[in-house]
Protein backbone atom coordinates (compact mmCIF):
# COMPACT_ATOMS: atom_id res chain seq x y z
CA UNK A 1 0.00 0.00 0.00
CA UNK A 2 2.49 2.71 -0.94
CA UNK A 3 0.18 5.64 -1.64
CA UNK A 4 -0.64 5.91 2.40
CA UNK A 5 3.00 4.36 3.42
CA UNK A 6 5.28 5.45 1.14
CA UNK A 7 6.93 1.57 0.42
CA UNK A 8 7.27 1.53 -2.75
CA UNK A 9 7.44 4.26 -5.38
CA UNK A 10 4.73 4.95 -8.30
CA UNK A 11 4.26 4.61 -11.58
CA UNK A 12 4.52 8.44 -12.69
CA UNK A 13 1.52 9.06 -16.03
CA UNK A 14 0.50 12.13 -17.84
CA UNK A 15 -3.20 11.83 -18.20
CA UNK A 16 -4.68 12.81 -21.41
CA UNK A 17 -7.70 14.82 -21.76
CA UNK A 18 -10.11 15.48 -19.08
CA UNK A 19 -12.98 13.13 -17.31
CA UNK A 20 -16.13 15.50 -19.21
CA UNK A 21 -19.20 13.62 -16.98
CA UNK A 22 -18.19 12.77 -13.54
CA UNK A 23 -21.73 11.55 -12.62
CA UNK A 24 -21.09 8.11 -15.56
CA UNK A 25 -17.38 8.42 -14.10
CA UNK A 26 -19.07 7.84 -10.82
CA UNK A 27 -21.31 4.88 -12.16
CA UNK A 28 -18.66 3.34 -13.62
CA UNK A 29 -17.34 3.32 -10.88
CA UNK A 30 -20.21 1.23 -9.31
CA UNK A 31 -19.95 -0.92 -12.51
CA UNK A 32 -16.74 -1.90 -12.57
CA UNK A 33 -16.38 -2.06 -8.98
CA UNK A 34 -14.60 -5.53 -7.44
CA UNK A 35 -17.06 -8.51 -6.59
CA UNK A 36 -15.52 -11.17 -5.17
CA UNK A 37 -15.77 -15.06 -6.87
CA UNK A 38 -16.33 -18.11 -5.47
CA UNK A 39 -13.36 -20.57 -6.30
CA UNK A 40 -15.79 -23.39 -6.98
CA UNK A 41 -17.23 -21.54 -9.95
CA UNK A 42 -14.21 -22.22 -11.73
CA UNK A 43 -12.54 -18.85 -11.98
CA UNK A 44 -9.27 -17.91 -11.00
CA UNK A 45 -9.66 -14.20 -10.53
CA UNK A 46 -11.32 -10.78 -10.27
CA UNK A 47 -10.07 -7.04 -9.91
CA UNK A 48 -11.90 -4.22 -9.90
CA UNK A 49 -11.91 -0.33 -8.21
CA UNK A 50 -12.28 -0.29 -4.23
CA UNK A 51 -11.71 2.63 -1.79
CA UNK A 52 -8.57 3.74 -0.92
CA UNK A 53 -9.04 3.30 2.67
CA UNK A 54 -10.76 0.21 3.19
CA UNK A 55 -10.01 -2.73 0.34
CA UNK A 56 -13.10 -4.36 1.42
CA UNK A 57 -15.45 -1.46 0.47
CA UNK A 58 -16.86 0.08 -2.29
CA UNK A 59 -19.29 2.51 -1.62
CA UNK A 60 -18.33 4.95 -3.91
CA UNK A 61 -18.80 8.82 -2.69
CA UNK A 62 -17.38 12.13 -3.46
CA UNK A 63 -15.78 12.40 0.05
CA UNK A 64 -14.91 8.58 0.12
CA UNK A 65 -12.58 8.94 -3.60
CA UNK A 66 -12.16 13.01 -3.34
CA UNK A 67 -8.70 14.09 -1.21
CA UNK A 68 -9.33 17.70 -1.65
CA UNK A 69 -11.24 19.34 -4.53
CA UNK A 70 -8.84 17.62 -7.53
CA UNK A 71 -7.24 14.31 -6.14
CA UNK A 72 -9.20 10.78 -6.46
CA UNK A 73 -7.61 7.98 -4.64
CA UNK A 74 -8.70 4.31 -5.70
CA UNK A 75 -7.27 1.20 -4.98
CA UNK A 76 -7.60 -1.83 -8.08
CA UNK A 77 -7.78 -4.90 -5.86
CA UNK A 78 -7.06 -7.80 -7.44
CA UNK A 79 -7.74 -11.69 -6.18
CA UNK A 80 -6.68 -14.57 -7.70
CA UNK A 81 -6.49 -18.12 -6.49
CA UNK A 82 -3.66 -20.99 -8.06
CA UNK A 83 -2.76 -24.78 -7.07
CA UNK A 84 0.35 -25.63 -6.73
CA UNK A 85 1.71 -28.09 -9.53
CA UNK A 86 3.66 -30.50 -7.60
CA UNK A 87 -0.44 -30.41 -5.27
CA UNK A 88 -2.33 -31.27 -8.34
CA UNK A 89 0.56 -33.83 -9.42
CA UNK A 90 0.04 -35.74 -6.06
CA UNK A 91 -3.58 -35.90 -5.95
CA UNK A 92 -4.40 -36.65 -10.20
CA UNK A 93 -2.01 -39.52 -9.31
CA UNK A 94 -4.01 -40.65 -6.40
CA UNK A 95 -7.53 -40.33 -8.39
CA UNK A 96 -5.50 -42.62 -11.51
CA UNK A 97 -4.75 -45.25 -9.19
CA UNK A 98 -7.98 -45.59 -7.97
CA UNK A 99 -9.62 -45.17 -11.35
CA UNK A 100 -7.33 -47.84 -12.68
CA UNK A 101 -8.29 -49.78 -9.33
CA UNK A 102 -11.64 -49.76 -9.65
CA UNK A 103 -12.01 -50.45 -13.60
CA UNK A 104 -9.50 -53.21 -13.81
CA UNK A 105 -7.78 -51.16 -16.38
CA UNK A 106 -3.58 -50.68 -16.88
CA UNK A 107 -4.18 -47.18 -18.24
CA UNK A 108 -6.58 -44.38 -18.90
CA UNK A 109 -7.25 -43.09 -22.36
CA UNK A 110 -6.17 -39.38 -22.38
CA UNK A 111 -9.61 -37.50 -22.75
CA UNK A 112 -9.86 -39.85 -19.15
CA UNK A 113 -6.70 -38.27 -17.54
CA UNK A 114 -7.38 -34.29 -18.87
CA UNK A 115 -11.16 -34.60 -17.16
CA UNK A 116 -10.12 -36.31 -14.00
CA UNK A 117 -6.92 -33.43 -13.67
CA UNK A 118 -9.70 -31.01 -14.09
CA UNK A 119 -11.73 -32.15 -11.43
CA UNK A 120 -8.85 -32.71 -9.01
CA UNK A 121 -7.86 -28.81 -9.70
CA UNK A 122 -11.53 -27.65 -9.58
CA UNK A 123 -11.74 -29.87 -6.32
CA UNK A 124 -8.03 -28.14 -4.82
CA UNK A 125 -9.54 -24.92 -5.83
CA UNK A 126 -12.35 -24.81 -3.81
CA UNK A 127 -10.70 -25.26 -0.88
CA UNK A 128 -8.38 -22.72 -1.19
CA UNK A 129 -8.46 -18.58 -0.42
CA UNK A 130 -7.67 -16.14 -3.05
CA UNK A 131 -4.83 -14.40 -2.78
CA UNK A 132 -5.51 -10.46 -1.79
CA UNK A 133 -2.97 -7.50 -4.28
CA UNK A 134 -3.77 -3.86 -4.13
CA UNK A 135 -2.40 -1.26 -6.35
CA UNK A 136 -3.66 2.25 -5.55
CA UNK A 137 -3.79 5.05 -7.78
CA UNK A 138 -3.53 8.77 -6.88
CA UNK A 139 -5.02 10.80 -9.78
CA UNK A 140 -4.88 15.16 -9.64
CA UNK A 141 -7.45 15.33 -11.97
CA UNK A 142 -6.32 19.35 -12.01
CA UNK A 143 -2.91 18.80 -13.71
CA UNK A 144 -3.82 15.73 -15.43
CA UNK A 145 -1.15 13.82 -13.54
CA UNK A 146 -1.69 9.94 -12.23
CA UNK A 147 0.24 7.99 -9.95
CA UNK A 148 0.03 3.95 -9.34
CA UNK A 149 1.51 2.05 -6.91
CA UNK A 150 2.03 -1.34 -9.31
CA UNK A 151 5.25 -1.85 -11.86
CA UNK A 152 4.29 -5.34 -13.25
CA UNK A 153 3.84 -5.40 -17.10
CA UNK A 154 0.41 -7.47 -16.63
CA UNK A 155 -0.94 -5.49 -13.59
CA UNK A 156 -0.26 -2.22 -15.55
CA UNK A 157 -2.18 -3.19 -18.38
CA UNK A 158 -4.86 -4.40 -16.80
CA UNK A 159 -4.92 -0.80 -14.57
CA UNK A 160 -4.88 1.03 -18.32
CA UNK A 161 -7.69 -0.84 -19.44
CA UNK A 162 -9.82 -0.45 -16.09
CA UNK A 163 -9.23 3.23 -16.13
CA UNK A 164 -9.91 3.51 -19.59
CA UNK A 165 -12.96 2.34 -19.37
CA UNK A 166 -13.83 3.70 -15.85
CA UNK A 167 -13.06 7.85 -16.83
CA UNK A 168 -12.84 7.42 -20.60
CA UNK A 169 -9.35 8.39 -20.60
CA UNK A 170 -5.91 7.30 -21.94
CA UNK A 171 -2.28 7.96 -20.21
CA UNK A 172 0.94 7.57 -21.27
CA UNK A 173 3.96 6.63 -18.76
CA UNK A 174 6.69 9.21 -18.03
CA UNK A 175 9.95 8.98 -19.82
CA UNK A 176 12.98 11.11 -19.56
CA UNK A 177 11.59 13.11 -22.87
CA UNK A 178 8.26 13.51 -21.67
CA UNK A 179 8.95 14.82 -18.40
CA UNK A 180 11.81 16.97 -20.29
CA UNK A 181 8.95 18.23 -22.40
CA UNK A 182 6.50 19.29 -19.88
CA UNK A 183 9.52 21.42 -18.04
CA UNK A 184 11.02 22.49 -21.37
CA UNK A 185 9.59 23.97 -25.15
CA UNK A 186 8.73 20.86 -27.25
CA UNK A 187 11.96 22.99 -29.36
CA UNK A 188 14.69 22.54 -26.68
CA UNK A 189 13.10 18.75 -25.32
CA UNK A 190 13.44 17.65 -29.26
CA UNK A 191 17.18 18.63 -28.65
CA UNK A 192 18.03 16.22 -26.20
CA UNK A 193 17.07 13.07 -28.38
CA UNK A 194 19.66 14.44 -30.98
CA UNK A 195 22.23 14.62 -28.24
CA UNK A 196 22.33 10.36 -27.68
CA UNK A 197 23.57 9.10 -24.63
CA UNK A 198 27.21 10.54 -25.10
CA UNK A 199 25.56 13.88 -24.52
CA UNK A 200 24.95 13.53 -20.66
CA UNK A 201 28.12 12.19 -19.93
CA UNK A 202 30.86 14.01 -18.51
CA UNK A 203 33.83 13.97 -20.64
CA UNK A 204 36.46 13.93 -17.60
CA UNK A 205 34.46 10.57 -16.87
Amino acid sequence: MGALSGRISPLACSVQGEVEDWKKAMDNLVRYRFQPFDPKSGKTQSFGWVLLTDPFSTEFTKSAIYFGEDIVGLTMRMDSVSVPASQVKLHLGRRVRQELAGSGKESLPKAELSRIKEDVIAELMSHSLPTIKLYEMVYNARRNRLWFFGKAKGVVTTFVELFNETFGLTMTPDSPFSVARDILSAKEAEKLLELGETGFVRPDA
